[in-house]
């Protein structure tokens, strides 16, 4: 979903249902480039501030979390959940594995929530669909990985594009900050950043800016038990995760519009 403050190293595949899943490979050599180059990048930080969030009315409508058993995606379902909502996850991985991984990360299993295995880069996701209200896509393939300009911008292309079929009213994309995106990074993740910036303008294409929302943070802390993620660049503060999850529903429920980047 973003440059991670932290890079898995335990698979080596890529789920286009889960957020961000990296590839072992060069992804150390990137990110050591990644951080002696991006030193020279202004500080660009995500904090509670840049996140505003009303309070949430409690309701039942249903939400679609792609990515919902990820890092940032478990974390979202677990807030919708906790207000009423009717919450499916999408990805890859079987109800058992996504129900099990949705625990590791959380502590706790959470109620509510509808896994379902799916691969959306490939499968006709339509019927999970049908009748939500919102889509939430976390999906991507982190920095480092194979596919990283289909696996960040042709699979959220899709994904847009059927919400959009089955009249979905609401659309949040976890994205990349520009500061990043613009920066020396541009020079060794191009494919990656491409592929962000494709997934961003089918979701402006399908929603305009004010049926949709697309968080842009730099890098985002922590990650699951047991992943060793190495740290992000020099001089950039982490947002936390709580922050963007709360953002992302603030999105999925109407009371947040537009585009979150960075500080702004």
């Amino acid at each position: 979903n973003i440059i991670s403050s932290s890079s898995r190293l335990s698979t080596s595949t890529i789920d286009a249902g889960d957020d961000d899943i990296p590839l072992v490979s060069n992804l150390l050599d990137r990110r050591s480039a990644i951080m002696n180059t991006v030193s020279s990048v202004a500080v660009l930080t995500t904090s509670a501030a840049s996140f505003p969030i009303p309070a949430i009315a409690e309701g039942s409508s249903k939400i679609v979390v792609l990515g919902g058993s990820g890092y940032v995606g478990a974390h979202i379902a677990q807030i919708l959940s906790s207000q009423s909502y009717n919450v499916v996850s999408i990805s890859r991985s079987s109800p058992s594995d996504q129900k099990e991984k949705v625990a590791k990360i959380l502590g706790d299993s959470i109620s509510g929530v509808d896994y379902v295995s799916l691969d959306a880069s490939t499968d006709d996701i339509s019927s999970a669909l049908k009748g939500a209200t919102a889509v939430i896509s976390c999906v991507g393939v982190a920095p480092g990985g194979a596919n990283q300009r289909a696996g960040n911008g042709a699979v959220n292309v899709r994904i847009a594009d059927a919400a959009k079929a089955a009249g979905i009213n609401r659309f949040v994309y976890i994205s990349v900050a520009s500061e990043l995106a613009n920066g020396p990074a541009k020079f060794l993740l191009g494919d990656y950043l491409k592929g962000k910036a494709e997934a961003e303008a089918a979701v402006l294409k399908d929603f305009g800016a004010s049926d949709s929302l697309v968080i842009k943070p730099a890098i985002i802390a922590g990650g699951p038990p047991g992943e060793f993620r190495p740290p992000g660049p020099p001089g950039i503060k982490p947002a936390k995760v709580e922050d963007v999850t709360k953002a992302a529903v603030a999105g999925a429920l109407g009371q947040k519009s537009g585009t979150i980047d960075g500080n702004g």
